[in-house]
């Protein structure tokens, strides 16, 4: 059997499509994988031929807490009212709560909990509200 090359292969092959169901999933889980999704993102956002030093600076404009929470705050008046009951839920949960009362780092968490969400339901809307999010941060 010949190997395929990466040129290849299916973007489903690269990045399947889970088997579950995103309004059964924990908030927590959603969060893990928006973590994981924005972080790539970001990182392809910003990506040129540069030492990785550079890069992890310029990434960690949007990654960090206050990065994520420009984004939230700027993107807010585009969500609809299920992706802000997400948000909502991901700001109260037991995860966006482990470093107590820091507000940046739960906006940050329900933040993560949108991205993993519309990664899983809707990767054109995400698209377009992390475009539109950039902008926050980049102003």
């Amino acid at each position: 059997m010949q190997q395929e090359t990466l040129n290849e292969l299916k973007l489903h092959d690269l990045f399947p499509e889970p088997n579950v169901n995103p309004e059964e999933m924990s908030t927590d889980s959603l969060a893990y994988i928006g973590d994981a999704v924005f972080n790539l993102y970001a990182k392809l956002h910003i990506l040129i031929d540069t030492k990785v030093t550079e890069l992890h600076k310029r990434a960690n404009r949007y990654v960090s807490r206050e990065g994520q929470s420009k984004i939230l705050k700027g993107i807010i008046p585009l969500l609809n009212e299920k992706e802000r009951q997400i948000v909502r839920r991901g700001i109260n949960s037991k995860g966006a709560k482990k470093h107590g009362n820091d507000l940046l780092y739960k906006e940050s968490t329900g933040f993560e909990a949108l991205v993993g969400y519309l990664y899983l339901v809707d990767k054109e809307r995400l698209s377009y509200l992390l475009r539109e999010g950039f902008k926050w941060v980049e102003a």
